[in-house]
């Protein structure tokens, strides 16, 4: 037995010696793509902003983006295919920095490209907190949620949350409990607490308004 153990221990190292004498395995890639260039801002408004560049190239072929942006609450990173990213959301009247660096699937890494953006300042107030955020009843029964409609020198819509959460999107001044149940805004026989916040032309947005609780019926 001990000698067939010995044999094939044998083996074993003479295929471990023929595969460590066969040709040298291909270095491992440590070349970066080519930094991006031409970064460019385009399509800037009060929140919005799409940033292009020239595409790298890599000697693998295959490479993605790290694109960064500077904001009040620290610096955010997304990751894309394309030279291109759009950013919603931002602030008016802020400037952003955003950097793009290449990256291949080796984990190498271009110098890092940037460019400078302002977006839009506003010159008009925003509109007002809408009021009055009530329920409505019928027979007793609560049958949805209306609010008095808000100043604004423009276009305005609302969006309607409960509990913090977002329920409900419209450009009227109400809300029936049954379209909040159907679209799974609210759920029947829970108690919630309200509240509505106007938006503006640009997504121009008013203070939240102020609450009120209210128990979604369960039939």
């Amino acid at each position: 037995m001990w000698r067939v153990l010995a044999a094939v221990v044998v083996a074993v190292a003479a295929s471990v010696t023929l595969l460590g004498a066969g040709p040298a395995r291909a270095a491992a890639d440590t070349k970066p793509p080519t930094v991006p260039t031409g970064l460019t801002a385009s399509n800037v408004s009060f929140t919005f902003a799409t940033v292009t560049w020239n595409a790298s190239t890599d000697n693998s072929g295959s490479l993605y983006y790290e694109v960064t942006i500077n904001q009040t609450t620290g610096p955010y990173t997304q990751i894309v295919s394309d030279p291109t990213v759009a950013f919603g959301g931002l602030t008016a009247g802020q400037t952003y920095t955003v950097s793009v660096r290449a990256v291949d699937f080796a984990g190498n890494a271009s110098a890092s490209a940037s460019t400078q953006f302002t977006t839009l300042a506003r010159t008009g107030p925003p509109p007002t907190a809408p009021a009055n955020l009530r329920g409505v009843f019928t027979s007793g029964a609560l049958t949805g949620i209306a609010w008095d409609a808000s100043v604004f020198n423009g276009h305005v819509s609302y969006q309607l949350f409960a509990n913090g959460t977002w329920a409900w999107a419209t450009s009227k001044t109400s809300v029936t409990v049954r379209e909040l149940v159907v679209s799974e805004g609210v759920k029947a026989g829970n108690t919630y607490t309200f509240t509505v916040q106007a938006i503006g032309t640009d997504n121009y947005l008013s203070d939240l308004s102020a609450p009120v609780t209210l128990t979604i019926p369960s039939s």
